[in-house]
C-alpha cells in the first residue's frame, strides 16, 4: 500500500470517517478515498480478505470455477493480469483503479481487496451487488503468515522481532488494521447478504477442499462436474500452486519487491504452523486477547487440524 523507500506505519482517516493504519500517506489516501467513490457493477466477482489469509488460494479457485475449470490459460497468465487489485499502489505492476473503472462492460470484473468492509466502494456497502467472497484464516497462523510477509515485502515496514509483531496484530496496529474487526465485520454483513456474500473458513478448505468447491460454485450460480471439481482441486492444492509461476508471485521477486532468500510468498499454508513460532507465555496471552476480543462474536476458527 506504501509509496516511501523506507515504509513508516501511521493512523489515517479516509474521507468518510475511518480510521487505518497506512504507508505512503498521501498516496496511499489518495487511492482509498477514489476507491470510495468506485462504482460497483451487478456482475462484478470479489475476494476479500485479511492479508495472508488465503487470498491467493481463493482468488484461483474461484477464477477457475467462474471460468470452466480452465487451467490451461490460467497457468499461463499472471493471477494479476486476471484479477485488478482495487487498492493497488500505482507502482506496483497489475491492474488498478484506474483499470477497473475503465473495464469493459461486457466483461466480468475479477477483484481483490484487502480493504476493511467500511473501505470498501460506497455503492458496495450501500446496496449488495456482484459477489463477493471473504476468506478468513484462524489468527495464530494468520499472524505468522503475515509476519513472515513482512520480513520479505520490502515495500512494508520491518517486523522486527516476532513478539513485537504479535503485539501489533492485537493492537491492530498493522495496514488494514485488526484482524478482529476486519474479519467480524465482514462476517456480520455475509449473515444479512447471504445471495451477494460468502464467507469461507481456511481451514474449510484444508479439511475438504472439494466440498468448499462445489459450495462456492453454487453460490457463484456455476455448475460444475465431478470432473471440473476434481481438476481445480488438484490445481489449487499447496504444493502446485507454489510451483506455478502464474500464481505465486515470482514475477515481484525478480522486479526487487519480494526478497525470496527471506521467505517464500506461499511458504507453508499449514493449519498449526504457528506452535513453531508461539512461546507458552506467548499463547497463554494470546488466548486471553483472543477469548475477552470473540467474546460476542458467533465466528469459531481451529486452530490444529
Amino acid at each position: 500500500m506504501g509509496e516511501s523507500a523506507v515504509p513508516v506505519l501511521r493512523e489515517e482517516t479516509m474521507s468518510n470517517g475511518f480510521t487505518i493504519p497506512i504507508t505512503g500517506a498521501e498516496k496511499t489516501r489518495e487511492v482509498l478515498n477514489e476507491v470510495l467513490k468506485m462504482r460497483t457493477r451487478h456482475d462484478d466477482v470479489i475476494v476479500a480478505t485479511y492479508p495472508k489469509a488465503g487470498t491467493t488460494w481463493l482468488q484461483e479457485t474461484v477464477w477457475l470455477i467462474c471460468n470452466n475449470a480452465d487451467t490451461t490459460f490460467a497457468k499461463k497468465t499472471l493471477l494479476g493480469d486476471r484479477y485488478g487489485w482495487m487498492e493497488k499502489s500505482p507502482s506496483l505492476p497489475g491492474i488498478g483503479l484506474e483499470e477497473l473503472n475503465t473495464w469493459p462492460r461486457e466483461q466480468t470484473r475479477f477483484i481483490k481487496t484487502h480493504l476493511p468492509f467500511q473501505l470498501l466502494p460506497n455503492e458496495l456497502q450501500n446496496e449488495a451487488v456482484g459477489k463477493l467472497i471473504y476468506v478468513a484464516r484462524n489468527p495464530k497462523d494468520n499472524c505468522v503468515s503475515f509476519y513472515h510477509f513482512h520480513r520479505m515485502n520490502k515495500r512494508l515496514p520491518d517486523p522486527g522481532p516476532f513478539g513485537g509483531f504479535l503485539g501489533r496484530f492485537t493492537q491492530g496496529n498493522l495496514i488494514f488494521g485488526s484482524w478482529f474487526e476486519h474479519v467480524d465485520k465482514y462476517w456480520q454483513m455475509s449473515r444479512n447478504r447471504e445471495r451477494s456474500m460468502y464467507f469461507v473458513l481456511y481451514e474449510n478448505m484444508k479439511k475438504n477442499s472439494k466440498n468448499e468447491i462445489r459450495k462456492l460454485a453454487n453460490f457463484l450460480e456455476k455448475d460444475l462436474s465431478d470432473s471440473q471439481i476434481d481438476i481445480i482441486a488438484n490445481h489449487c492444492a499447496f504444493d502446485n500452486m507454489k510451483d506455478n509461476d502464474s500464481v505465486n508471485y515470482s514475477s515481484l521477486v525478480a522486479n526487487g519487491v519480494f526478497d525470496a532468500s527471506i521467505s517464500k510468498f506461499m511458504r507453508k499454508g499449514q493449519v498449526g504452523d504457528w506452535k513453531n513460532h508461539f512461546t507458552v507465555s506467548q499463547n497463554e496471552e494470546f488466548d486471553d486477547w483472543y477469548r475477552k476480543t470473540t467474546a460476542d462474536s458467533t465466528l469459531a476458527f481451529d486452530f490444529v487440524l
